[in-house]
């Protein structure tokens, strides 16, 4: 690839004493793809955690919410094969992985939009960078695994104290914003290990 593609990769280039117009491109790039990604981010966290900060708010429960966090920390250490529904890739976009793809941080119309300002952009270029990206993978997943049993506690609570519509829009919410997310990342995983064989 050379001087284009993804800036990671033109790191080296770009600590030269002479930055060229490349070099610029590529920084500037990197900053418009990592705010994109940022606010795609912040839009679908508002919108995942509105309803748990609603419950919490409406009933506050110190010991309960202590309880409901510490019961969802595990959620980070467990280990990523006892999930992964399956190996195949056409598993998942059978189950319309392909869809939920396109709106999420890194996804295709993200990716698209970055492919207009530098064609040769790609988030996976080879094994090595599929293999570190696999990491990247685990550790969203962790985080939303636990993020999936705190907003299983929170519905369970919220129906406890009689917030039934409350309850329901977490699991909704928890449906959108976990759910979807980790069979996306045991999708990604599932392309990765076979690209890497």
């Amino acid at each position: 690839m050379g001087r284009r593609g993804n800036p990671r990769h033109a790191e080296p280039f770009c600590r030269s004493e002479l930055l060229t117009d490349d070099c610029r491109a590529i920084a500037r790039n990197d900053v418009v793809f990592n705010y994109m990604n940022q606010a795609i981010n912040f839009f679908w966290t508002i919108l995942g955690f509105a309803p748990v900060v609603a419950v919490w708010a409406t009933r506050y429960s110190v010991p309960w919410l202590c309880v409901s966090v510490l019961l969802s920390v595990p959620g980070l250490l467990l280990p990523s094969r006892v999930f992964q529904l399956s190996r195949d890739p056409k598993f998942y976009e059978r189950l319309g992985i392909r869809f939920i793809q396109k709106f999420v941080q890194g996804g295709r119309y993200a990716s698209r939009y970055m492919r207009k300002l530098d064609p040769g952009y790609r988030m996976v270029k080879n094994k090595a960078t599929a293999l570190q990206y696999q990491s990247t993978l685990l550790m969203y997943e962790r985080f939303h695994l636990m993020c999936f049993i705190f907003f299983v506690l929170t519905a369970a609570y919220a129906f406890s104290v009689s917030l039934y519509p409350l309850a329901l829009i977490v699991i909704l919410a928890n449906l959108i914003y976990n759910i979807c997310p980790i069979l996306l990342q045991q999708y990604n995983r599932a392309r990765i290990l076979k690209l890497v064989k």
